[in-house]
């Protein structure tokens, strides 16, 4: 029997559960992710927040958690909130793909938002552009075959108005849910819409 002498984080985080998740007891942590997937299912995206906010009190150097903080509070339309907990997320470990590609998209996210409404000078929301075309670029060097970061990044050089990387991204995209089985005519239609 092999001893570890370092072990790593359970929840795939990269780091070592000394940095991680020491602190919590491994069958703590997996009663409070299972919960938080059953509330998050169930649609009670505030209450998956708060388990997760307690779990990230006991690991604050874990970028899953803080991800995954940020996804339910995106989906309980706290947006500020979703941003800040994928930066800390990012700030914990930031070579995390989901991290990079999650803030990328909705960085990219608010940048249309704030466009549309005009609710930041020109140059902000063209700085918040820069910032989701840097992040999604970095999610998909650590992740090429993610076709979703091909997509969204598509979209933001195609609002940068920079159509060669547009297509090419796009076609990138296309080509992976291809080759992932995805129909082509469902790919097409997010598009177009």
């Amino acid at each position: 029997m092999t001893y570890k002498k370092n072990p790593l984080c359970p929840y795939e985080s990269g780091r070592h559960r000394k940095t991680c998740c020491q602190k919590i007891p491994r069958s703590a942590r997996l009663a409070m992710r299972e919960s938080v997937e059953a509330l998050s299912k169930a649609g009670k995206h505030l209450e998956a927040c708060e388990l997760l906010e307690k779990l990230v009190t006991l690991s604050p150097h874990n970028p899953l958690i803080w991800n995954d903080l940020g996804i339910q509070y995106e989906a309980a339309g706290q947006m500020d909130k979703a941003l800040d907990a994928l930066r800390r997320s990012h700030q914990a470990d930031s070579t995390y793909p989901p991290a990079l590609y999650n803030l990328g998209k909705f960085t990219l996210d608010r940048f249309i938002g704030f466009h549309k409404a005009g609710l930041a000078t020109k140059a902000e929301v063209q700085e918040m552009l820069i910032e989701a075309i840097n992040l999604l670029n970095a999610n998909l060097d650590r992740d090429p075959d993610n076709a979703d970061g091909h997509y969204y990044l598509a979209l933001a050089y195609g609002m940068k108005e920079d159509e060669r990387m547009a297509l090419a991204h796009m076609t990138v995209a296309l080509r992976l849910r291809q080759a992932s089985d995805t129909p082509l005519e469902a790919v097409v239609r997010s598009v177009v819409r």
